[in-house]
């Protein structure tokens, strides 16, 4: 019961700070082709409909694409909640649902100020990048691919769920490839979007190998062994079908989601990753019924035991119990320094690069 209480508190702070894509211009009216490369004018934001994807409702979903000056890319997955049961996804909402297409993205865009993927932000590192915006809608931190139905145990009902995250990248990811060639690679995200990326992160190297590859997980801490409970990994198992994302390449993820981004950084030894943190951020501990010290704690044995080893890794971790950065991303220094110096340090391939704890 202590998790079902805390997962009510989740929606709310996820919903009421989405990062909305902010370039120069407003959403272009012109629709894009359906398939092929992706053709829209540069430093404004257009709305690309996917036929092929869905959100929790079966309804069509996309992305929204700026393009830049330079042949760099930034992916950002926005957050949202999480569900996988009845109760979670229909009676206590705990995750953003659909339908998001266009007319909901052109409401996100007009949150212009702040945010990592706005151009005009000082000192941004991503200023001239092409940038991409994937919306969130299937209750799954961007990971699944099952399509399932959820009985209600005191009514009977039934409620088709499309738990189809994963799948929609690789649909976005068949155009992307043939519109983007980056020499640098960012795959980002906040919340939801920052497990995401993480778990994602193999999608984006098969379709951009050549590329220089970053992640910058943002309040996604996929902490070691039963923080994340047993019961919690399992749901995820099974209702997101998450086996199909991590088990060919991390089948002991099923008992420590920490190990995927170990994972990632042996795999891709070449890839900077980045977990951004602060020390007891209380949406995730509530998501994961733990106390702040518990979280605190569980935080720091991760970093210590299987993160901070990788020397690939770096942590940007700050006093406190907010959630997520990205959104504001200079408003919570780490030791006096900025996360947008920080992260310029990252994509510069800076060797004085370095994590930043309390």
């Amino acid at each position: 019961m202590r998790r079902i209480l805390a997962l009510s508190l989740l929606l709310l702070p996820l919903a009421a700070t989405p990062i909305a894509g902010c370039g120069n211009g407003s959403p272009d009216p012109t629709p894009p082709a359906t398939s092929g490369p992706i053709d829209t004018p540069k430093n404004t934001w257009t709305w690309v409909d996917f036929p092929d994807s869905a959100c929790d409702d079966g309804s069509p979903t996309g992305i929204a694409v700026n393009k830049g000056d330079s042949k760099n890319l930034l992916v950002f997955l926005n957050g949202g909640g999480a569900c996988w049961d009845f109760s979670t996804c229909f009676q206590l909402n705990t995750a953003s649902h659909g339908p998001f297409g266009k007319a909901q993205f052109q409401v996100l865009s007009r949150q212009l100020s702040g945010t990592i993927l706005n151009r005009a932000l000082p000192n941004n590192p991503f200023a001239d990048w092409n940038l991409v915006f994937v919306p969130y809608c299937t209750g799954d931190v961007h990971a699944g691919d099952n399509v399932i139905d959820y009985k209600d145990s005191s009514s009977g009902a039934s409620r088709t769920y499309h738990h189809v995250g994963r799948a929609n990248l690789a649909a976005y990811l068949q155009r992307l490839g043939v519109t983007f060639s980056p020499e640098k690679l960012v795959v980002s995200g906040s919340s939801a979007g920052g497990f995401g990326a993480a778990f994602d992160h193999d999608l984006f190297r098969a379709t951009f190998p050549n590329a220089q590859g970053y992640l910058v997980d943002d309040s996604g801490p996929p902490l070691k062994g039963d923080a994340i409970s047993s019961s919690l990994r399992e749901a995820w198992y099974q209702s997101w079908r998450l086996d199909k994302a991590l088990e060919p390449t991390c089948p002991e993820c099923r008992d420590d989601l920490s190990q995927a981004m170990k994972h990632l950084a042996q795999r891709f030894p070449q890839d900077r990753i980045a977990l951004l943190s602060s020390t007891q951020d209380s949406v995730i501990r509530s998501y994961f019924s733990l106390s702040a010290d518990s979280f605190q704690t569980a935080l720091n044995t991760t970093l210590t035991d299987v993160l901070e080893p990788q020397p690939n890794f770096r942590a940007y971790v700050v006093e406190g119990q907010f959630h997520t950065f990205l959104g504001s991303p200079d408003a919570h220094p780490a030791q006096g320094v900025k996360l947008t110096d920080w992260l310029g340090q990252m994509v510069r391939d800076d060797a004085s690069w370095q994590s930043l704890e309390p």
